[in-house]
């Protein structure tokens, strides 16, 4: 029986070609949608720090992890968790520094870093505020006043830190109280109200505070709030105890009060507050004080 040849010799491996780097640029974008839907945050933090000067690759990033930041399903603090240990803050301040002219990138990247905010950890806030998140966020509002949605998205950021005393530090350090009155200046819109009034009364516990506030027409802009939203019982309470902190039973601010004409507008909008039949104890507490020290001019 004759044997069988023999096999032919094996084909020498060719060695893999490596991907060129606008190849590997083409397939990261690719994978991208699919890195979302597995969740896989750290393939996508990697590929902003391989990537890091491909704008196309930043903007896509942060609106994949905007979406598992803010999603529905329950998982949306986990995500932000991840995020966090992964050090996709530092890399996000640094793609708004790299490409902050980029309006596309900066409003992705900004609505990424006010996700961020969004936590129960005084230590994620303190740690934000010490990567120099806040002073990128007010630069963000400082830059696109007329943007609601930069303006609504800062305002509740700061509204989430400033319940912190180092960042609310920062926050008055770095002209936070201007930036946010002007916010509720432009706009009317609920939430820039709510979480501007919120955060002026946070900062007002500070009593060096309290006088740029005022200066900064705080005043003005609470009792418009209050007058504009008169049926949101929690922006009542926010704005009554700011009005009680920057000192409005006091003889100074009372005089002042008097000066402008804003008397009877801080007693009108207390007492319409004090009046919803849904109003939280806290307003009613702070409106007799405010109300109780006004009728003594």
């Amino acid at each position: 029986m004759p044997s069988k040849p023999p096999p032919p010799p094996a084909e020498p491996e060719v060695p893999a070609r490596e991907l060129t780097v606008e190849e590997k640029r083409v397939l990261f974008i690719k994978k991208l949608p699919d890195f979302k839907i597995a969740g896989d945050i750290m393939a996508i933090i990697e590929g902003m720090r391989e990537h890091e000067t491909v704008e196309q690759i930043i903007v896509i990033a942060c609106r994949q992890l905007n979406g598992l930041a803010t999603t529905k399903d329950g998982s949306a603090g986990e995500k932000r968790d991840q995020i966090r240990k992964l050090n996709g803050l530092e890399r996000i301040i640094k793609a708004m520094d790299d490409h902050g002219s980029v309006a596309e990138l900066y409003r992705e990247a900004f609505a990424l870093l006010c996700h961020l905010t969004i936590t129960q950890s005084n230590m994620h806030k303190e740690k934000f505020g010490d990567a120099g998140g806040i002073e990128r966020l007010l630069a963000g509002m400082q830059a696109h006043e007329s943007d609601i949605e930069v303006q609504k998205l800062g305002c509740a950021a700061l509204h989430n830190l400033s319940v912190v005393s180092f960042n609310a530090d920062k926050i008055a350090t770095a002209c936070g109280i201007h930036r946010v009155c002007t916010a509720m200046e432009k706009h009317t819109h609920l939430d820039i109200q709510l979480h501007g009034c919120a955060t002026l009364q946070i900062l007002s516990i500070c009593a060096a505070n309290r006088s740029t506030i005022v200066a900064a027409g705080g005043v003005e802009r609470i009792i418009n709030a209050m007058t504009k939203h008169h049926l949101n019982i929690e922006l009542a309470e926010f704005s009554c105890g700011a009005l009680l902190n920057v000192g409005c039973a006091t003889k100074e601010v009372r005089g002042k009060l008097t000066a402008s004409g804003s008397l009877q507008s801080v007693k009108s909008a207390v007492q319409r507050a004090m009046a919803h039949p849904e109003a939280m104890g806290n307003t009613k507490t702070y409106g007799t004080m405010i109300l109780d020290a006004l009728t003594l001019i």
